[in-house]
């Protein structure tokens, strides 16, 4: 053997810090002589994105090409024992593109993996310096890069790393994508709801609720919680969800004559909204609860920050501003 061979397995664990995920793996290699610690210059990877089922059975790439193509430079293994071993972080940048796919995936109710492989520079030759006992002595030897990607954590696919559908929840907390993306809906519920018609301060809390399902990407149960907020404030009045007596009495009492008029129609016209924002959302919940059909990002946020927008309208007329 003339060649450092090297081989890497996935530990089952990673790191988030700002917008880079860092999974933890162990490099070892093997040496055709003793060695008192190894240095690889330059290592490089690449990531593939693929979806898999929820049994991992199945896998399938996502795009063509690598999503990420990184870099371990100066990479120092102490060799006590052979193989030599080190742990070591492979980073990924989660781009904005990137992040979408993973969220598209768990949509879809699959789970997203990487597929890791260690890929030469066209430019050199992969090298290895071994410094060997007892001497102060370095020879150096081509690096071998495997064909097979860094062992995974799929029992039946050993080639993939999977991400389970909390641990990408757990990901994007960790670098604020809701922020980034503007997922998160936290736009106009009032601070207070002192002062407000029970049926006002029930939604403005239903609505907290939801917001708190859409963080953890349930999507389903925060558009069920948004539906439930126009529940609170409505009746059903000859198979019609019209606004409750209480709110439209709130609201009306603060405005006089023609502005009362103005703002009986208003709610006419907004309980037409209300309808047809129901409408849309039996599409994706049954009243029983029941998952329809799958809602995305996009269907909840519209139809939260719809409900929203209307629960916080009442909120205001109802304080006369």
């Amino acid at each position: 053997m003339s060649a450092v061979q090297i081989e890497a397995e996935y530990l089952n664990r990673y790191e988030v810090r700002d917008n880079v995920l860092a999974l933890s793996v162990v490099i070892k290699l093997d040496t055709p002589q003793p060695s008192r610690f190894i240095v690889i210059p330059r290592l490089f990877y690449d990531v593939q994105l693929y979806e898999c089922d929820i049994e991992g059975r199945a896998c399938s790439p996502v795009g063509q090409g690598s999503v990420y193509r990184g870099e371990v430079n100066w990479l120092v293994v102490p060799c006590s024992t052979i193989p030599c071993s080190r742990e070591v972080e492979l980073p990924i940048v989660l781009d904005k593109e990137l992040i979408g796919r993973l969220v598209r995936i768990i949509e879809s109710g699959k789970r997203p993996a990487f597929q890791v492989a260690f890929s030469s520079d066209p430019y050199t030759i992969p090298h290895a310096i071994v410094l060997l006992p007892n001497a102060n002595v370095a020879v150096m030897l081509d690096l071998n890069i495997p064909a097979q990607p860094v062992k995974g954590n799929l029992r039946n696919m050993p080639q993939f790393i999977a991400l389970s559908s909390d641990d990408v929840k757990e990901i994007l907390k960790r670098i604020r994508y809701f922020e980034r993306v503007k997922v998160e809906v936290d736009v106009k519920l009032p601070e207070t709801t002192e002062g407000l018609p029970k049926p006002l301060v029930n939604a403005v809390n239903t609505l907290r609720n939801a917001q708190e399902y859409l963080r953890n990407l349930d999507l389903a149960r925060a558009i069920e919680a948004c539906r439930n907020a126009l529940y609170d404030i409505t009746d059903k009045v000859d198979d019609k969800n019209v606004i409750k007596a209480d709110v439209r009495k709130a609201i009306l009492d603060k405005y006089e004559d023609h502005a009362g008029s103005v703002y009986g129609t208003v709610l006419e016209k907004l309980e037409v909204i209300i309808r047809n924002t129901l409408g849309i959302m039996s599409k994706f919940i049954h009243e029983s609860g029941k998952v329809q059909f799958n809602p995305g990002i996009n269907d909840a946020t519209y139809l939260c920050g719809q409900v929203i927008e209307i629960i916080s309208y009442l909120v205001e007329l109802s304080r006369g501003r």
